[in-house]
């Protein structure tokens, strides 16, 4: 099986955040989920994008006020660590934005047949959604754990458990 031909526009726009956290270029996200192999539209990309934004501003509000309290101007400076040439943190959030906006595409990108086989492909673009959240959920973990004071006890887990 040969991988289809890259069909989406090559040119993205930046998605501007909150002008704490940095915006993000909708080419990477194209490139870094490929959905739809070149049928989701800029728009359509866009707005995933702003959707995935909201996810992760809503997961990170409480941590992001504290790093603010501490005089953080930006998601930049919480930390000096680097890899792959880009900061450590700055690299969190674009996963968080993506694999939220990735889910978001996946969700919205359903088959109008009742067939057994388009039935099939529902669930399978389910679970691929879930992965897609469970992948930002941990970056959303990770980048948590950066930053926090010294005298925490421990860095927040990858878990998430409600006792009922």
């Amino acid at each position: 099986m040969t991988a289809p031909p890259d069909n989406a526009p090559l040119n993205g726009q930046i998605i501007d955040a909150d002008g704490w956290f940095p915006g993000i270029d909708t080419a990477h996200v194209r490139k870094a989920v490929r959905i739809g192999e070149g049928t989701v539209t800029q728009e359509r990309l866009a707005e995933a994008v702003v959707a995935g934004m909201l996810a992760g501003l809503k997961e990170l509000s409480v941590w992001r006020s504290a790093r603010a309290i501490e005089g953080i101007p930006n998601l930049e400076d919480v930390s000096p660590a680097q890899l792959a040439g880009q900061n450590h943190a700055v690299l969190l959030w674009r996963r968080i934005v993506t694999f939220y906006a990735a889910a978001e595409l996946i969700d919205g990108h359903v088959d109008v047949t009742a067939t057994d086989e388009a039935l099939d492909r529902a669930d399978e673009k389910r679970l691929t959604a879930d992965n897609y959240r469970r992948k930002a959920y941990e970056a959303v973990a990770d980048l948590r754990a950066i930053g926090l004071p010294a005298n925490a006890a421990a860095p927040h887990g990858r878990n998430r458990v409600d006792l009922i």
